[in-house]
């Protein structure tokens, strides 16, 4: 069933039996817009190329001697086909002169690397539905940096005058660079002052950019607004991916629809673009329907939405699968526990009363360890109480043992000094009277003490000299108290003893209980439990997963975006399928134009698939050989041109890049025939081809002098 644009959402929204609010909140949710139509066809050309810069080379006589050759190239472009031809030389610059008027028109280089080093400026002119655009960039060193002006009507850009300023420009960089030794980067170039220049004549400056990514990104931009081509943002399936749904969003943009401008590989099996992958695409793009867009978008946004519903199914069918084996090993886990159960014999006591005596058991072994660390200590006490007595009784006696000889020493009355025999005078007896020593005249009672060094502890001294006590009695009154303390710390000691020997009684009698117990009723219990606990996880891991709460809006928004995806795929198949025949009709006939002699039928197909029947037979494109290959890739660009045109459904711009055309040609002939035909097609259908070859002599033979580029001195292109 078709639908309009007026009432497509109430279409949709009878097709799931949903609320149309619903249903319009998720497509404009999801960007899916209705139909609309299809902008008109703007042709591109290009008109002028300029590149110039300054070759790095070695020396050929010395290699490691550096030759720096400047180079400007400048080429207008006014035939419907332009060959940039070789005189059987294959490595002369044609592919690089092409590589750099794809590098302006996509954005992206793919410039071979030592030509991208080499180039200072470049500036490529071209027409876009009637409107002049110049994008203009100077190369530091690879890297680009330029602008994309408007030349509107009077302003003039002289692309051939400006090339000799080039040249004589990329002269003198030649030569600072042959004094330096290395490449010179300078900070202004000529494509900076063709710019300012531009710029106050009256050209309007469209957007800046600053290096590889900013430059794509900005081409991009432009070329999308000014050929009224749409961004794609399109479902991209993962590499080795486990599921059908998985992949990510990407964005897709000039960069991919300017690949229908060129036929880089004719050997690529894809009939436009570069890839089979992205062939349905890049046509869908240049033959387009006015619901193309909404089908497409309603598509892609679908799989996204099925990608996270996938993720939701596959993580609930981990889960469960996790649940089963979780499920399997705990059933397992109660079967050896219930086995374990019944292998333990019942007993007479209750787990209560096993628990209890296992509790005496533990305080009895607590008690022992307690007990036996007092005995230990009274031990200890009861020895360092011995030793102080035994100190204390030594002390006594050698206190006695020291006033005996203090007597004898006093009693003695000396005649003479005992080390000069010099006689004692009576004044000296005199001064002993008094209290001193008739020898040394210090004190009788101190130099007895310090002459005779009576034995004293410490602790004795200072009584002796604080409170002046006797010595002998301190000594006698310490044997006494150190007497009392080994009576009392041997009391302990007995008593220490006693406890260990109860606590050892009551660990005797505690244990005896417990090797009385039949089985293990704390093991049971324990089991008991244990079993009980797996009941409950079996339980638990049996119940089915929870469906996860974004899972119904996604089924809700899928089944929306299905329903738009057919319903707009639908109200496109009659459009499409009859431009389809009639670009089928159009390649037939200008393959055969082109030279393929025996093809009767060539059919493409909306998934950009072209099988043909040839000589009777039924042949997948990819089969074909490359020379064929080519030749229906030229005939569908034409054909999209002319049904494009005619059905308002075409967007092709009637742009056609050919590298290496005729390289697999054997027959002259045929390629005579090709590149003949392709001109006639190009005059006849707006197409403007821009090729390369090194077959001159087949060039020679078709196309006039000034559709031809050859080289200049030394065979090369520039």
């Amino acid at each position: 069933m078709e639908a309009t644009a007026v009432d497509w959402v109430d279409t949709v929204a009878e097709r799931v039996e949903a609320d149309r609010d619903v249903v319009a909140e998720v497509l404009t949710r999801y960007g899916v817009v209705g139909p609309k139509p299809v902008p008109t066809r703007r042709p591109l050309r290009v008109d002028a190329l300029h590149f110039a810069g300054v070759k790095n080379l070695a020396d050929d006589v010395d290699g490691e001697t550096r030759q720096f050759v400047p180079f400007s190239f400048y080429r207008a472009f006014t035939t419907p086909v332009t060959a940039f031809v070789s005189d059987g030389k294959n490595d002369a610059g044609k592919s690089s002169t092409l590589d750099i008027l794809k590098w302006g028109l996509r954005g992206s280089a793919r410039v071979a690397g030592d030509v991208q080093k080499w180039l200072r400026q470049a500036c490529l002119l071209l027409t876009i539905g009637g409107e002049r655009v110049l994008i203009a960039w100077r190369v530091d060193d690879g890297n680009p940096r330029g602008q994309i002006l408007i030349l509107p009507s009077g302003v003039g850009a002289d692309l051939d005058d400006f090339n000799f300023l080039s040249s004589a420009a990329m002269t003198e960089l030649s030569e600072e660079a042959e004094v330096a030794g290395e490449p010179v980067f300078e900070l202004n170039v000529p494509v900076d002052d063709l710019r300012d220049r531009l710029l106050a004549d009256g050209a309007l400056l469209v957007d800046t950019f600053d290096g590889h990514d900013e430059m794509e990104l900005v081409v991009d931009d432009f070329m999308l607004q000014r050929l009224g081509l749409d961004a794609l943002t399109q479902w991209t399936r993962v590499a080795n991916a486990t599921d059908a749904d998985d992949g990510n969003m990407v964005d897709h943009g000039w960069h991919l629809w300017s690949q229908a401008l060129a036929i880089t590989k004719p050997s690529e099996s894809s009939v436009i673009g570069e890839t089979p992958f992205q062939a349905r695409n890049v046509l869908n793009t240049f033959l387009s329907t006015d619901w193309g867009a909404t089908s497409l978008s309603a598509r892609v946004r679908r799989k996204g939405v099925d990608a996270q519903l996938s993720g939701i199914a596959r993580r609930r069918n981990r889960d469960t699968e996790a649940r089963e084996a979780s499920t399997l090993a705990l059933r397992a886990e109660r079967a050896e526990a219930a086995a374990e159960l019944e292998s333990i014999p019942v007993s007479g006591m209750t787990a209560e009363e096993v628990e209890a005596a296992m509790a005496a058991v533990t305080a009895a072994t607590t008690e022992i360890t307690r007990t036996q660390r007092a005995m230990s200590d009274a031990a200890l006490a009861y020895g360092d109480a011995e030793r102080d007595l035994d100190a204390a009784e030594r002390d006594l006696v050698a206190f006695k043992e020291a006033a005996v000889t203090k007597r004898f020493w006093h009693a003695l009355k000396p005649s003479c000094c005992p080390r000069c025999d010099a006689k004692v005078q009576p004044e000296q007896w005199q001064r002993e009277q008094e209290g001193s020593c008739s020898l040394c005249n210090n004190p009788i009672d101190d130099v007895v003490d310090e002459a005779h060094g009576a034995p004293h502890d410490d602790d004795a001294a200072e009584e002796v000299n604080d409170d002046n006590l006797d010595p002998l009695a301190l000594a006698e009154e310490r044997v006494a108290q150190h007497t009392a303390d080994v009576h009392r710390f041997s009391t302990l000691h007995d008593e220490a003893m006693a406890q260990a020997k109860a606590a050892h009684d009551e660990f005797e009698r505690a244990s005896e209980v417990m090797r009385n117990v039949h089985g293990d009723p704390i093991e049971r219990r324990a089991l008991e439990r244990r079993i009980a606990v797996l009941d409950g996880r079996i339980q638990e891991r049996s119940r089915p997963s929870e469906v996860e709460p974004e899972e119904a809006a996604l089924t809700t928004d899928s089944q929306i975006l299905e329903a738009a995806e057919v319903l707009a795929a639908a109200s496109a198949k009659s459009d499409f399928a009859e431009a389809l025949t009639s670009v089928s009709a159009q390649i037939t006939t200008l393959g055969k134009t082109l030279g393929i002699s025996n093809l009767e039928k060539a059919t493409l197909q909306a998934n950009a698939q072209l099988p043909v029947i040839k000589g009777g037979e039924k042949t997948a494109f990819g089969k074909l050989t490359d020379g064929e290959k080519l030749r229906l890739k030229i005939a569908l660009v034409v054909a999209l041109l002319d049904v494009g045109t005619a059905s308002g459904m075409g967007r092709h711009p009637g742009l056609l890049i050919v590298d290496s055309l005729a390289t697999e040609e054997l027959n002259r002939d045929n390629g005579e025939l090709l590149l003949r035909e392709l001109d006639r097609v190009a005059e006849t259908h707006g197409l403007q081809v821009i090729t390369s070859t090194a077959h001159s002599e087949l060039v020679a033979a078709v196309l006039p002098d000034e559709a031809v580029q050859r080289p200049t001195a030394g065979d090369l292109m520039w």
